[in-house]
């Protein structure tokens, strides 16, 4: 791979994960809304950008040959042609190792795989009259390089035929399409339904290839005549423009391919419409893909945003969060279209949303904190705030980081957790969880380090001190935080006997927390207290660890109680704290 490819498929992903963010984000929204139908879209374009799913599809009235040319693209006799429309149904080719047809039919669960020679009896009117079978789709996968990397080429029912069925499904297909060839005849030329129909097809898809089918019916003096009048048709239609007309006989290279007879496949004039096919799919379709995916993913934003029942989570408004999402999506849009990448996430030049949002303030809305209820407890108590605390904001930034993307950009912009929270918070996400969350992290940190190349090595060491930095971990904020909370409410309870009976109850505090419980100059009787229990629980503890050896040592383990059986670990507590609680952020 070129360095150029190589760079245009990272800008791809990039502008595609900045996509895929939005949509997300959309589709939380409408989830709160309970817009169930309209989430559903949302899942729709995300699995649609999961599989790089481009439909090319082919379009035109009844018998303008639209069958025919697929055929001679693919250069196989494969879907079936004649006098009779198509029955109303969508018929998809797309790659695959080996061919085989897929059916997906009206109130059938699974699949149904028939083979390539019964396609006739499914797709046709003939074989299916009136569509009585309920087919919706007919896929084909065929091992034809063409249809590499997600392409999907799609023939449509004829429009304006007698069965109003067929006009009806392409339609409602229109919205899906990402490009489309537009296929007319010389037998009759652009006429004024086709007009109508290429103005209905230009509201969903801005990339169209229009091709003039059964050239080889004209005698060699009609040619031009023809082609002048249909470009005019096409610039009446869409305004002055520079859309190319592909004259063409998609018989003649069907033929002319089977037969192998090169001079014929030139004199059809197929071969300029796959080179701009050829040309369109190696250097436009992915900005068109991309392009055609956020029309639809802001038709929906739009249509939500009519009918708004309740706010988001940590929102002013559902209308604030619409509006904010809509620019975003409008910006990314506008980049596209003027040829642009959205630029990579980057540590050094902020966004709004990283200045604006923080870790905490992204993730803390979404789920209330719980306090530690009482003292009695196995462990420090102020260790087990802080454990349950830690606990909490870990799972409230998975939620987080899984629904919006300020929570991304704040955990990037604070370049993640410190390394103990880092790997602490991986013991609470799943690997999708941190895959959605640490993408936007792993982009900025390797934008950064793009940007440091050729720097002095000073620099980038200096650099990368910065990055590895524990001073802005959110989660020892957090611990900060919650020690300092709960030791307030430790020594205002502990002042009282009510408190003093608790707390003798209790496993005690950790030699960390007494150190800090002290450093805060409790009153004298309080001070005295703490140290005289402190005393006594080690004292306790390490008559338990004794107790344990000599049983263990006796072969006597049925005798061990339960304070003897984990005294070891009572007494790593009372020591160190316990190891969820990072002692550097004490």
């Amino acid at each position: 791979m070129g360095i150029d490819e190589a760079e245009r498929l990272r800008q791809y992903t990039v502008a595609k994960q900045e996509i895929a963010g939005a949509v997300r984000t959309l589709k939380t929204f409408l989830q709160a809304q309970s817009r169930s139908d309209a989430a559903e879209q949302c899942q729709e374009l995300l699995v649609k950008l999961a599989e790089d799913r481009f439909n090319l599809a082919v379009v035109g009235q009844f018998k303008r040959g639209k069958s025919s040319l697929m055929n001679a693209v693919i250069g196989r006799d494969l879907l079936p042609t004649g006098l009779l429309p198509l029955t109303s149904a969508i018929t998809t080719l797309c790659y695959g190792p080996q061919g085989r047809v897929v059916l997906r039919r009206k109130g059938w669960v699974l699949d149904q795989e028939i083979a390539l020679s019964e396609l006739a009896e499914y797709v046709t009117e003939q074989g299916n009259p009136g569509n009585q079978k309920g087919l919706l789709e007919a896929r084909i996968e065929l091992p034809v390089p063409f249809l590499r990397r997600g392409l999907y080429f799609i023939d449509t029912p004829g429009v304006g035929s007698a069965r109003r069925e067929n006009s009806q499904t392409t339609y409602a297909f229109l919205p899906e399409a990402d490009a489309v060839i537009f296929v007319t005849s010389v037998e009759a030329p652009l006429s004024e339904a086709e007009e109508s129909f290429l103005q209905d097809i230009r509201q969903y898809v801005r990339k169209l290839f229009v091709v003039v089918n059964k050239m080889d019916l004209l005698a060699p003096g009609e040619r031009e005549q023809v082609l002048g009048y249909v470009h005019a048709g096409i610039e009446r239609v869409l305004g002055a423009n520079q859309t190319r007309l592909f004259p063409l006989s998609a018989r003649q290279a069907l033929t002319a391919k089977l037969d192998g007879n090169g001079g014929e496949l030139r004199q059809s004039g197929v071969e300029e419409l796959e080179a701009a096919l050829a040309s369109f799919l190696s250097n436009e379709k992915a900005q068109v893909f991309l392009v055609a995916l956020l029309d639809r993913a802001l038709r929906v934003l739009e249509e939500a945003a009519q009918d708004q029942k309740q706010p988001l989570a940590g929102e002013e408004s559902s209308s604030g969060a619409l509006d904010n999402l809509r620019e975003t999506m409008v910006s990314l849009h506008a980049m596209l279209v003027s040829g642009q990448a959205p630029a990579p996430a980057s540590l050094s030049n902020e966004s709004n949303a990283a200045r604006s949002t923080s870790l905490k303030q992204a993730a803390l809305p979404l789920r209330s904190q719980q306090h530690l209820a009482t003292l009695r407890s196995t462990t420090c108590p102020i260790c087990a705030a802080q454990g349950q605390a830690l606990f909490d904001f870990f799972v409230d930034v998975q939620y987080a980081l899984s629904k919006t993307q300020a929570a991304q950009r704040a955990l990037a912009q604070e370049r993640g957790f410190c390394s103990v929270h880092t790997w602490q918070f991986q013991q609470v996400a799943s690997p999708q969880g941190i895959s959605e969350g640490y993408a936007f992290l792993v982009e900025a940190t390797a934008t950064e380090l793009r940007r440091l190349a050729g720097q002095p090595g000073e620099e980038i060491v200096a650099r990368l001190g910065t990055f590895l930095s524990r001073e802005g971990c959110a989660a020892c904020q957090v611990l900060r935080e919650t020690e300092a909370a709960q030791l307030d409410r430790f020594l205002a309870q502990i002042a009282a006997p009510e408190g003093q009976e608790l707390y003798a109850q209790s496993a005690g505090l950790c030699l960390p927390h007494l150190r800090t419980s002290l450093a805060a100059s409790p009153p004298r009787a309080v001070a005295d207290f703490l140290v005289q229990e402190q005393v006594r629980h080690l004292e306790e503890i390490s008559e338990d660890m004794r107790g344990y050896v000599l049983k263990r040592d006796a072969l006597r383990r049925g005798l061990y109680n339960r304070d003897e059986e984990i005294a070891w670990r009572r007494a790593l507590v009372q020591l160190a704290g316990e190891q969820t609680v990072c002692a550097s952020c004490r």
